[in-house]
């Protein structure tokens, strides 16, 4: 393949890529959002990997298969919407980054389903979120 055609190749997969994620962004909820990522205040247990365990179980994130990873957030509420207004900085279309930090517990999975064992993180991180009409519908990543 000419190096010209594999540039425009890839320039154009890139493209799509990025209108894939921004669309399946807006077709999410803050309902969603918050189900998956918020838990305030903490549920209590006796360490972070049993944290996980429960709170995977009880969101549902372990019924058909073994979520990868996933990000919980202990804040309030209307802190982490804030996120999306003037609690955040835009990064680019409907990303923002939070301009505190929040306390966060992440999940990661180290087992096979049915048998998943989640290992967990307690951290105080910056995070970005993807927001639809100044609500979070997604948990990009921490910063």
């Amino acid at each position: 393949m000419p190096p010209k055609i594999s540039f425009w190749l890839l320039l154009r997969l890139a493209v799509l890529l990025a209108a894939f994620l921004a669309q399946s962004s807006e077709g999410a909820t803050y309902r969603d959002f918050a189900h998956r990522h918020i838990d305030h205040p903490r549920t209590r247990a006796p360490n972070p990997n049993a944290y996980c365990n429960l709170m995977m179980r009880r969101r549902g994130m372990m019924n058909r298969f073994c979520k990868p990873t996933n990000t919980f957030i202990h804040n309030r509420p209307s802190t982490i919407q804030a996120v999306c207004n003037r609690g955040g900085r835009p990064v680019n279309h409907n990303l923002y980054d939070s301009r505190s930090r929040f306390r966060v517990t992440t999940c990661r999975n180290r087992g096979r389903y049915p048998r998943c064992q989640y290992v967990g993180r307690q951290e105080s991180r910056r995070i970005r979120l993807a927001c639809v009409r100044r609500q979070p519908v997604h948990f990009e990543r921490l910063i």
